[in-house]
């Protein structure tokens, strides 16, 4: 490297020239190990340019100095110098220096939250470095591509990228780049859950950055590793390295990753159980990204706290942070996450990769066969960018594009969008496995295909989301008619992997252009729609409708409303009798929480417990019905022995003080604890099946009964038999109704069931009985107890007490 004379000091014209090249050559590497140094060569280099009229100088050192400013999260001042270098590179011709200035662009619309803006200035930043033939331009923007992708989700394309950029780095040897590529791929790694190999990469680059004073670096790599430790539950080791690098982190003054240090940091201590010191590493966190408006981590701070919080049962706290972590993230889904950038992503991928292939294959005509294998695995790349690589779908991106198109080129016709959602997929998932649960997928995928028309697109969304675009409709109606008949094709039975299933969903259908005129709206609207499939009892179709509203801002005012429903005392349980099936005489009551809205009257359980267990109110909410059932109960043991039931969710269950609460509810209220069912559907227990056992084992050695509600309803219920302590199993409703069929076939299910239970000793009771062929049916295949309206329908506290008072037996 050059000697530096004194900057306060003009060299000799004869000398100018090689000066400010030996200012521009060391002001770059500090970029990213003294970036306060960098920028104070930089405007040194930037005013000796201008005074030689050298015009590539200029636009030289200023792209660097946007740079340097940027690794100082200094994004205003940046975004200025970038523009002001992407000006000058044009006037002096300097594509090299123009193709970096717009991808530093990128970069600060992507710092900022902006990726739609990012990706296009990263594909623009792309043609001008191609068109170059500049290797190290590509390669940047590769890594700003890499980013986006993995920031968006998609790591697997997020790391194709990074390893691209990391062959290019090599072959030009350029550090810094190569340096950026490892700790990219590393922290792909991390995303992905391959915790080992993140660790390996950083063990193994960690010396190399360091011999190489590249002090940024140093800090993304730490941050990543302190996740990975974390992860894997040492808490002791990422704190400890995480003391070590906070003092480099804030010379350093890259407030991204400071950041994310603070708040791995944090969560290492609260694993640690250190909790005073973990809330002063996430509110420095917090504080930090509200600051420098760094959003997305400003998101992941809050969510962090209010995991604190909710360990120190510090509800109140907890349940606002959650709320402002939830409307930051609805913000960020809105304006950050546009549907947009996948578009952009992909379209960028493809003709990335074309460019390429064509600039390699022109450079020799001894490359030829290796361009033919570089071609043909363009196309695979340019295949996996437009499709889902489980079920050869269009993905998300394609779909996009599509809808854009069709929008674009929309006629007189209407054409609708179809949002799709298959109803309990993830009970698959939890009892079968995902090989299962991908297979199933696939099964759909095919079926969706034959079911629609040759011009349709089918695409899968993720997860068990898929959408469809029906182009060119007679009438907006017929949109409907064909999500019908979707439908009745998933109705008829799946066999995946040896097992025969039943799969439904939902549908919500938008219609261009009376629903929208642009994708983000229809697909919002055919979201809303579905989701009000799913609110009227699933396997149904639902059209978008002006007056159905904004379903989150619905969602958020429920929440809000039941925490204070909790500390206003507005719920209410109301008691559902359970009868002796041979002698009709009522033998005890189930819990069913009601909640008296001061506005909507009163709501049953279907309007708020979704709610509540996605919000984490379940806990507290599921503690007080346990405890004025008890309470309840105890009271009516004057009248002879009744027992109570009460349900419980998975979450409730899962939290470490639950035996504990239950307890408590039966030391309060002095009920017998052999008086007391609780109720548990498979999903509580098949997650953790070892833990679940001793935890029931528990309760009952406390003389508590449990009862596995819903039976038949999962994929795997009767193998669940044999391991789990159950004193008593209720067949679903479903299968005593047998809506789909007669009480003939009603009959053989439910007795195969009866018979299955006795044999394991355990009781049955029959759920769901409303017709007097349905008690005549449940008596005769011997169940031991039953439920439903033809006896009786959930009734008050005081109703209760009067039907034990006066009750006679169900006559036969």
């Amino acid at each position: 490297m050059s000697p530096i004379p004194d900057r306060h000091v003009l060299p000799r014209p004869e000398g100018a020239s090689e000066h400010l090249q030996a200012l521009l050559t060391s002001a770059e590497p500090l970029m990213v190990s003294d970036a306060e140094r960098a920028s104070e060569l930089l405007h040194e280099a930037q005013r000796l340019a201008a005074h030689l009229g050298d015009l590539r100088g200029v636009a030289r050192a200023l792209t660097l100095l946007g740079g340097a400013q940027l690794v100082r999260s200094q994004y205003a001042e940046a975004a200025q110098t970038y523009a002001q270098a992407r000006h000058a590179a044009r006037d002096a011709g300097d594509g090299g220096s123009e193709a970096r200035a717009v991808n530093g662009l990128g970069m600060i619309a992507r710092a900022m939250g902006r990726y739609g803006e990012a990706m296009e200035h990263y594909l623009d930043s792309l043609r001008i470095a191609q068109a170059q033939g500049d290797e190290l331009g590509q390669a940047r923007t590769l890594c700003n591509v890499g980013v986006v992708h993995s920031e968006l989700g998609d790591h697997e394309l997020g790391l194709q990228a990074f390893q691209k950029m990391q062959a290019l780095a090599r072959r030009t040897g350029h550090v810094i780049l190569h340096s950026t590529s490892m700790i990219n791929i590393a922290f792909v790694y991390h995303e992905l859950g391959r915790h080992d190999e993140a660790l390996d990469v950083a063990r193994a680059h960690l010396p190399v950055i360091r011999a190489q004073g590249l002090r940024q670096h140093e800090v993304i790599l730490q941050a990543t590793v302190m996740g990975c430790l974390v992860a894997q539950g040492h808490a002791r080791d990422a704190a400890q390295l995480a003391e070590a690098t906070l003092p480099l982190a804030r010379e350093v003054g890259d407030h991204e990753h400071l950041a994310h240090i603070h708040v791995a940091y944090g969560q290492a201590l609260l694993d640690l159980g250190e909790y005073g010191a973990a809330a002063e590493q996430l509110e420095a966190a917090l504080q930090g990204t509200r600051e420098h408006g760094l959003r997305a981590q400003e998101r992941t701070a809050l969510q962090a706290l209010s995991a604190l919080h909710a360990r120190q049962r510090h509800w109140e706290q907890a349940y606002e942070l959650a709320v402002a972590s939830h409307t930051l993230d609805r913000a960020l889904h809105a304006h950050d996450l546009d549907r947009r950038t996948k578009v952009l992503s992909a379209q960028m991928q493809v003709e990335m990769l074309q460019r390429e292939a064509e600039v390699e294959r022109l450079r020799s005509a001894e490359l030829a066969q290796m361009n033919l294998e570089l071609t043909a695995a363009q196309r695979r790349l340019s295949y996996r960018a437009t499709h889902d690589a489980l079920t050869g779908l269009a993905n998300r991106a394609h779909f996009q594009a599509e809808l854009e198109r069709a929008l674009d080129t929309a006629t007189a016709e209407p054409f609708g969008v179809l949002f799709l959602d298959l109803d309990r997929f993830k009970h698959v998932n939890d009892t079968l496995g995902h090989d299962v649960g991908d297979a199933l997928l696939c099964e759909v995928a095919r079926r969706l295909r034959r079911v629609v028309r040759r011009g349709d697109l089918v695409a899968r969304m993720g997860g068990d989301e898929f959408t469809v675009i029906l182009r060119e409709l007679r009438s907006a109606p017929d949109a409907e008619r064909i999500a019908r008949k979707i439908l009745n094709r998933l109705a008829q039975t799946f066999e995946v992997g040896g097992h025969t299933l039943h799969v439904t969903a939902s549908i919500g259908v938008a219609v261009a252009p009376q629903d929208g005129h642009d994708v983000t709206t229809l697909q919002k609207h055919a979201d809303i729609a579905m989701y009000r499939a799913k609110q009227g009892g699933k396997n149904g179709v639902r059209t978008f409708q002006p007056t159905m509203g904004s379903e989150t801002a619905e969602r958020v005012d429920v929440e809000r409303d039941l925490r204070e429903a909790l500390s206003r005392q507005e719920l209410t349980l109301h008691y559902q009798p359970l009868y002796a099936a041979p002698a009709g005489t009522v033998t005890g009551f189930e819990a069913l929480v009601r909640w008296n809205h001061p506005t909507q009257g009163l709501l049953p359980p279907g309007k708020f417990i979704g709610v509540a267990e996605d919000s984490g109110l379940i806990v507290p909410l599921g503690a007080w019905v346990l405890g004025e059932a008890c309470r309840q109960a105890a009271a009516w043991q004057a009248h002879g022995p009744v027992s109570i039931s009460v349900n419980v969710s998975p979450l409730q269950f899962d939290q470490p003080d639950f035996l504990g609460t239950v307890k408590e509810a039966l030391q309060s209220s002095g009920l017998d604890p052999h008086q007391l069912i609780l109720e548990l559907t498979e999903s509580v227990v098949i997650r953790h099946p070892e833990s679940a056992v001793a935890q029931l084992q528990e309760l009952r050695a406390l003389g508590i009964r449990i009862a596995l509600d819903d039976f038949g309803t999962g994929q795997s219920s009767l193998s669940l038999l044999r391991r789990l302590p159950i004193d008593i199993l209720k067949i679903d409703r479903s299968f005593v109704q047998d809506d789909g069929g007669t009480l003939e076939s009603a009959q053989v299910m439910v007795g195969v069931m009866v018979t299955l239970a006795h044999s394991f000793r355990m009781a049955v009771v029959a759920e769901g009985v409303e017709t007097e062929g349905q008690l005549a049916l449940v008596r005769a295949l011997g169940c031991d107890g039953m439920q439903g309206y033809l006896l009786a329908r959930p009734l008050s506290a005081e109703a209760a007490r009067a039907l034990l008072v006066t009750t006679l037996p169900i006559s036969a």
